[in-house]
């Protein structure tokens, strides 16, 4: 009896541990809270969206106001629009910028939106007109890597140091 009741306590403990990690792994994954947002959707144009995915956090000075719902390539302008949607508990000045920052080193990205001055603000359906794309990292080494390769290509090199000797 005593054996079997050990081995019911390990395995309520293995349980909670299973538990524990589902709960991190949703914390650390942001899908804890995908329950629809109660507010308003407006769109950003990039270049480049990099690792930019839909549920993605949108952050006002470090504070989530919402997430991305979609993203969409525009056969126009060859440009990605990705659709954010906005909690109703916050206003955005209608001139705000919309960027595609990374956390940290190597982090999630995220859309990070630089407050404008306006003193409209943005609706339902409104567009950033001011937005700058996500930076690559392969891209910035890569341009790295070609301009140490490269020297200097503009043919003026220093001269060789004069000698003493005549």
């Amino acid at each position: 009896m005593q054996s079997r009741a050990i081995e019911l306590l390990v395995g309520l403990f293995v349980c909670l541990g299973i538990a524990a990690i589902f709960i991190l792994t949703m914390r650390v994954s942001n899908l804890a809270d995908t329950s629809g947002i109660q507010g308003y959707t407006v769109t950003a144009a990039f270049n480049d969206i990099g690792g930019l995915k839909v549920g993605s956090p949108v952050n006002m000075a470090g504070v989530r106001i919402g997430r991305v719902t979609d993203i969409k390539l525009d056969q126009q302008t060859y440009q990605a629009d990705a659709t954010l949607s906005i909690s109703n508990t916050y206003k955005i000045p209608k001139d705000s910028d919309a960027s595609i920052l990374t956390s940290g080193l190597l982090g999630e990205q995220y859309v990070g939106i630089g407050p404008g001055g306006s003193l409209k603000n943005m609706s339902q359906g409104d567009s950033f007109i001011i937005t700058q794309s996500a930076v690559v990292l392969e891209n910035l080494i890569g341009q790295f890597m070609t301009t140490m390769g490269s020297g200097d290509s503009s043919g003026n090199a220093p001269p060789p140091p004069a000698s003493g000797n005549p």
